[in-house]
C-alpha cells in the first residue's frame, strides 16, 4: 500500500476519516493525497483550481471562484495544521470539478490504493434520490475504499467482520481482504446471512465457509452462520453481536438501472452503520 487518498468536504466525518488514513499509513508507509473538489454551480471547465478563467464567464462568477478557493485553502492549511501527521506524507490539492469524476481520475492516475472517506449516511427518501458522492465512489472505485463515520483515534481494528455469500467470484477480493487482517493481525469472522428468501442448511454453509477458508489459507479466523429476515440487518446485528471494529464486503458496483432495480447492501452498510466499512469491487 503505496498512494492513499482521502477526500476531503472539511466535514467532522472527513476528518475522522483523515485521521484514520494517518494511523494506517503510519502501519504501511504509504503517502496520503488530501483532495478537496470545489464544486460550482458554474461549468467547472470555466475556471482553473487557481481561480483562473478557462473559458467565458463574466466578473461576479470569477471573484465568487476566487474567494471560495481562498476559503478552500484556508481550510485545507487548518486541516493539515490541526491533525498530527508526523512521520507521514502528506500533499494537497484543490480542484474544480465534480466530485466524483475527479476522485475517480485522481484513483487512476495516481495509482491509488486505498481511499479512505467519510460517510454521513442517509436514509429515506434523500437516499433513494440523491445518494452520496461516498456511495457513488463505493460503487464505482476500482481501488478499495474505506468509509468512516466516527472518531477513531490510533485506529486498530482486531475483529473484522468478513460478509459474504462466499461464492467463487469473492476470489477477485480475497487477496485484498487477507491484506487487511495480516495489517492489523486481526481476527477475522466469516458470515453467511441466511435469510428465508435464500435458506440454506447451516451444515452446506458451515462447509462452504469452511472451504473457502481453506482455499485461501485465512488464519485466525472463525465461520458463523447468522440468521435474519434481510442481510444488511443481519451483517449489523452479527457486528453488534461480536463488537466488530471494521465489516468487510465485496460489491458488484452496479450502476443505472441495475444498481435501482438490485440495490447494494454494501451500500446500504455505508449509509445505515457507525462501523468502518471497507468494500472491494469485483472485476
Amino acid at each position: 500500500m503505496r498512494r492513499i487518498l482521502v477526500p476531503t468536504d472539511f466535514s467532522e466525518e472527513a476528518r475522522n476519516a483523515y485521521e484514520v488514513a494517518i494511523s494506517i499509513a503510519r502501519r504501511t508507509g504509504a503517502a496520503i493525497k488530501l483532495l478537496h473538489v470545489v464544486e460550482t454551480p458554474y461549468y467547472s471547465s470555466s475556471f482553473s483550481a487557481t481561480g483562473d478563467v478557462t473559458t467565458g464567464s463574466n466578473g461576479m462568477e470569477q471573484v465568487y471562484m476566487l474567494r471560495l478557493l481562498e476559503t478552500t485553502k484556508r481550510q485545507m492549511n487548518e486541516l493539515l495544521r490541526t491533525v498530527a501527521h508526523e512521520g507521514v506524507e502528506v500533499v494537497q490539492e484543490v480542484d474544480v470539478d465534480r466530485p466524483i469524476n475527479k476522485i475517480r481520475r485522481t484513483i487512476k492516475e495516481d495509482g491509488v490504493d486505498l481511499v479512505v472517506m467519510g460517510s454521513k449516511g442517509s436514509s429515506g427518501l434523500d437516499e433513494f434520490l440523491i445518494g452520496s458522492n461516498t456511495e457513488k465512489v463505493v460503487r464505482t472505485s476500482e481501488c478499495p475504499v474505506l468509509t468512516v463515520k466516527n472518531r477513531l483515534q490510533d485506529f486498530d481494528p482486531r475483529e473484522i467482520v468478513l460478509a459474504s455469500d462466499f461464492r467463487r467470484e469473492i476470489r477477485g477480493a480475497m487477496d485484498r481482504f487477507k491484506e487487511i487482517q495480516q495489517l492489523f493481525g486481526a481476527r477475522i469472522h466469516l458470515v453467511y446471512i441466511n435469510t428465508p428468501g435464500a435458506f440454506e442448511s447451516s451444515a452446506n454453509i458451515q462447509q462452504k465457509l469452511e472451504y473457502t477458508a481453506q482455499k485461501y489459507g485465512l488464519q485466525n479466523y472463525t465461520i458463523n452462520v447468522y440468521n435474519d429476515v434481510m442481510e444488511e440487518d443481519g451483517i449489523l446485528n452479527f457486528a453488534n453481536d461480536i463488537r466488530a471494529d471494521m465489516i468487510m464486503m465485496a460489491t458488484h458496483g452496479r450502476t443505472g438501472l441495475a444498481h435501482l432495480l438490485s440495490g447494494s447492501i454494501a451500500e446500504d452498510l455505508v449509509n445505515h452503520t457507525s462501523i468502518p466499512v471497507l468494500t472491494v469491487q469485483l472485476k
